[in-house]
């Protein structure tokens, strides 16, 4: 929903984008001088009011209202800029546009007036003085929504009321297998703000409603004390989604990391974010021991049809609710 935010002005450009569009109004014909010109000077203005005014509400109307967001959208906004200064910024851009309109409306009704060529030429260069200075007074509100467009813009498409699956885990325990065979399909590549790493996202359908399952490499996958406070932040931002992670265990030694590690890792995220959690052991084909209840293969599709039950029932309760 943040890629229709449009591309945001700066005051100069605006300024430029108008005069340009103004100054090709001509009118071919008017019995006097006096009313050409006066003609042709509405007209202006009031084309320099519309694509001004336009692109403003535009502005403030796309940029989301952050009391409106779920509350995943609105903690990842406001970790990437200051929601005071932003709300400040929105409101200068449309009080910029009603400032707009007034003046153009008085200086209109100054052009019905005139009756002399100087008296409009007047009016005409007093308003394009007084726009001027109107635009160019939040240059510095329109550079800050351009940066925060592009920040915007960063955070991953996820739908927070979809339900949701996060898969979680060391690294090198299976995540990315799990997702390509529970899916299907190519998945969704995404940058997670404040991190190196991208999110991976896929769908599915179970008994007709539509799932989203995340692939989280280098986000769930050390412990916390190894982040950075924005990096922590904006993981812990997850929590929002309320979606049930799958946690994967690898207890074949392959993925380099103990099971005390594991573990670990498990305890410190289900203290941490507090979200429905389903265990489940990989690589089974590797081994004959059992940890888990669940335990899957993804070279052999082995206990996918149980997990896949587990999942089926939470979606179920969830859509009952």
């Amino acid at each position: 929903m943040f890629t229709k935010i449009p591309t945001v002005l700066r005051s100069q450009e605006l300024i430029d984008k108008s005069f340009l569009k103004a100054s090709k109004i001509t009118e071919p014909y008017h019995p006097t001088i006096e009313a050409k010109i006066r003609k042709e000077v509405i007209d202006r203005i009031s084309t320099i009011e519309s694509i001004t005014c336009s692109h403003l509400l535009k502005l403030v109307k796309k940029f989301p209202t952050i009391e409106k967001l779920h509350p995943f959208y609105e903690d990842m906004i406001d970790l990437m800029f200051d929601t005071d200064k932003y709300k400040v910024s929105l409101s200068k851009a449309q009080w910029a546009a009603e400032r707009i309109e007034a003046l153009s409306t008085e200086h209109i009704q100054k052009l019905k007036k005139a009756r002399k060529v100087e008296q409009l030429t007047g009016i005409m260069r007093a308003y394009y003085g007084r726009y001027s200075s109107v635009v160019k007074s939040i240059d510095g509100d329109l550079k800050f929504l351009s940066r925060c467009r592009d920040w915007i813009r960063q955070i991953p498409d996820i739908d927070p009321e979809m339900p949701t699956f996060i898969i979680a885990g060391m690294p090198n325990v299976g995540k990315s297998s799990l997702l390509s065979r529970l899916t299907g399909n190519v998945p969704k590549v995404a940058p997670y703000p404040f991190t190196t790493q991208s999110i991976s996202i896929g769908y599915m359908h179970m008994n007709g409603v539509k799932v989203q399952v995340i692939d989280t490499p280098g986000i769930l996958d050390r412990p916390m004390e190894e982040r950075n406070e924005m990096e922590m932040k904006s993981i812990l931002s997850l929590k929002d989604i309320k979606g049930t992670i799958i946690f994967l265990l690898d207890p074949t030694g392959q993925s380099s990391y103990s099971m005390e590690q594991q573990e670990s890792l498990y305890n410190e995220i289900k203290s941490r974010m507090r979200p429905q959690m389903i265990r489940v052991q990989t690589k089974c084909d590797l081994t004959e021991e059992r940890i888990e209840k669940i335990s899957i293969s993804t070279e052999t599709m082995e206990g996918f049809d149980l997990l896949k039950e587990e999942m089926e029932r939470i979606v179920a309760k969830r859509v009952m609710v």
